[in-house]
């Protein structure tokens, strides 16, 4: 791929990417850096063959001209705005491990049915689970409510993942002059130790979790005096919690494990579920490496500052 250091990359299908540009151009303007579309095409060896490689190219270069068009027409001479067809095929492959350049990978999230979704995965989910770069999912449809406060939204687990998490949720609210909201959200399900969740038992592992996060916050304060940082604790599941939460924020901000480990998945079922639902963009920032994952909350082993 050819794009410019730094560049915001934003992903471009046959059927437009409109909310995916406006934001992409809005942090373009936001970082005073270029935008940079790419369009994969896909095609199989055996259509390669049959002789329709040319023709798939064509459509994918109207396809990403027509892109173009609308990114100019929206960046208003503001933001310099470049394109490119990838036709290796792959589209998460293509977008994930190719863009270590980037500031940003901006997608467009589509709405998929259950069986659809089984049967081919969510591009926006493999990318954000593997790219080296921070993956902002921008639902189809969605613009932002000019008349409510802009909030940036951060969910946490534990102090020790929260400052590096933390501090790109602040850098992200103070370019939109935003104020931060720290989310931490605990449950035990029902279940045999149902019972241990009385008013008393909430209150002292809220309490717990509220004031090891504050000794986290309270340095990020001084170094982001001029944003607003607030810390809420919330006794619910952790997925409603924060899609919930989407419904007032201009962004969510959810960490994820380091692209680089070899097993498993790198986004958790909070993560998976948060980026399917969200009524906001959705922020996947991965861990650096040598670094400790910003993770999220599934349900608690122990309270937090707990030995």
């Amino acid at each position: 791929m050819k794009t410019a250091s730094n560049a915001i990359v934003v992903a471009v299908g046959p059927d437009g990417a409109d909310s995916a540009l406006r934001f992409a151009l809005d942090e373009g303007r936001l970082r005073h850096c270029p935008v940079h579309l790419v369009h994969v095409l896909q095609i199989t060896s055996g259509e390669a063959y049959a002789g329709v490689y040319e023709g798939a190219l064509e459509a994918a270069q109207t396809t990403l001209a027509t892109a173009l068009d609308r990114a100019a027409e929206l960046a208003e001479g503001d933001v310099a705005v470049t394109g490119e067809v990838v036709d290796t095929g792959w589209v998460v492959g293509d977008l994930a491990h190719h863009t270590g350049d980037a500031a940003l990978l901006v997608l467009q999230r589509r709405p998929l049915g259950r069986l659809h979704r089984l049967l081919t995965g969510s591009v926006t989910r493999g990318v954000a689970g593997r790219a080296h770069v921070p993956v902002v999912a921008v639902p189809a449809g969605w613009t932002r409510d000019e008349l409510r406060p802009r909030v940036v939204t951060v969910a946490v687990q534990d102090p020790d993942g929260a400052p590096a998490l933390v501090r790109t949720a602040l850098e992200e609210a103070q370019a939109r002059r935003a104020a931060v909201v720290v989310l931490h959200a605990w449950w035990l399900a029902p279940g045999p130790d149902a019972h241990v969740v009385d008013p008393a038992f909430s209150f002292e592992w809220s309490g717990h979790a509220r004031h090891d996060l504050e000794g986290v916050l309270e340095p990020l304060r001084r170094e982001f005096p001029l944003v607003e940082l607030s810390l809420a604790v919330r006794h619910a599941p952790p997925v409603d919690t924060l899609l919930s939460a989407t419904e007032s924020s201009d962004l969510m901000v959810l960490g994820r494990h380091h692209h680089l480990l070899p097993l498993g998945s790198h986004l958790g079922p909070v993560a998976r579920g948060v980026l399917a639902r969200s009524a906001c963009p959705v922020m996947l920032v991965p861990e650096h490496a040598g670094g400790s994952a910003p993770r999220l909350v599934t349900d608690p082993p122990t309270p937090l500052g707990a030995a």
